[in-house]
């Protein structure tokens, strides 16, 4: 905060900045690596307080330069600048105006913007996640699946929250549930599991650089082939969704945020946070129907001879 600033001028209480990662092909085989997720979002959030008015404040977002970035909202300014790419936009356009956020507190609000990464993607992960699945192909009326997650930090995490989900609905004839965490006591069939669990005061899981974290779930498919509609060999079985945060400053990546005045004096940002939200699906190939055959048994084979003719 600027030194000659007083509490009750406008200040941003909090800027949040989030990127989303999802697999780029989730018919993946058992195994997910670290290349299979790429950034698709960028989300900005950000809460103003003390503000009279909003009129001609501008949010300015400035990516490196090697950034290509979609929106769906066009800014007022799009241009290159000292090889970075800057956007600008109204900030009273970027309030949340359907919702309840302008109403509760007079003079604080809430706004937000998201974007769109495209290719060449650029490496933003803080958090390396890994899937693997034992067996990948599981086969019978009831079958067991281990699914191992390993999270690898590469920087400092502040804060994780890992959330796995078994598919709530499931093709017809089917019935998949979690039946074993290693990070919770499972008495009872589940379709979610969380590390750390949701619990108030929430509790506090970070990971430092070079740290890795192993997390082993036993996911049970059961098959019934009378009321299949159809047969489909791949199956999701588990949805892996990683929350991180982290402390961080406003010109960090994923890109620089700074909102500016009606004269264009940059408003103080008190916290500012980077979020990360890695999502991934576990795949396996399943059938109900099993091709082993039974060994056949072993057949003795008689040899008839006729008994000797008597001589005369």
């Amino acid at each position: 905060m600027k030194p000659d600033s007083d509490d009750r001028d406008p200040a941003i209480e909090y800027l949040i900045k989030e990127v989303s990662f999802s697999t780029c092909d989730n018919k993946f085989f058992g195994e997910l690596e670290n290349e299979m997720l790429i950034p698709n979002n960028i989300s900005i959030y950000g809460k103003i307080k003390n503000a009279e008015s909003l009129r001609n404040h501008v949010v300015r977002l400035e990516f490196p330069g090697e950034t290509a970035v979609g929106y769906i909202k066009k800014p007022v300014i799009n241009a290159v600048e000292n090889n970075s790419r800057v956007l600008t936009y109204d900030l009273e356009e970027l309030i949340n105006y359907e919702d309840y956020w302008w109403f509760p507190t007079r003079g604080a609000t809430e706004f937000s913007l998201r974007l769109n990464l495209l290719p060449p993607f650029p490496d933003l992960k803080p958090v390396g996640l890994q899937m693997a699945c034992r067996p990948d192909v599981a086969v019978g009326l009831k079958a067991d699946v281990n699914t191992i997650i390993r999270l690898e930090a590469k920087e400092n995490i502040d804060q994780v929250f890992l959330r796995l989900t078994a598919p709530m609905r499931a093709m017809p004839g089917m019935f998949i549930a979690i039946t074993h965490y290693s990070d919770d006591t499972i008495r009872d069939l589940r379709q979610t599991v969380n590390s750390p669990r949701k619990t108030f005061p929430f509790p506090h899981l970070n990971m430092r650089k070079g740290q890795a974290l192993d997390f082993e779930v036993t996911t049970r498919i059961e098959g019934d082939p009378s009321n299949m509609l159809f047969l489909k060999c791949e199956q999701d079985i588990l949805a892996a969704k990683l929350l991180t945060l982290s402390e961080s400053s406003s010109a960090g990546l994923p890109c620089g945020v700074t909102v500016l005045d009606e004269q264009r004096q940059e408003i103080p940002i008190e916290r500012t946070l980077k979020s990360t939200v890695l999502q991934a699906t576990a795949q396996v190939m399943y059938s109900p129907f099993s091709i082993r055959r039974e060994p056949e048994a072993r057949r003795e084979i008689l040899v008839q001879t006729s008994a000797p003719t008597p001589s005369p």
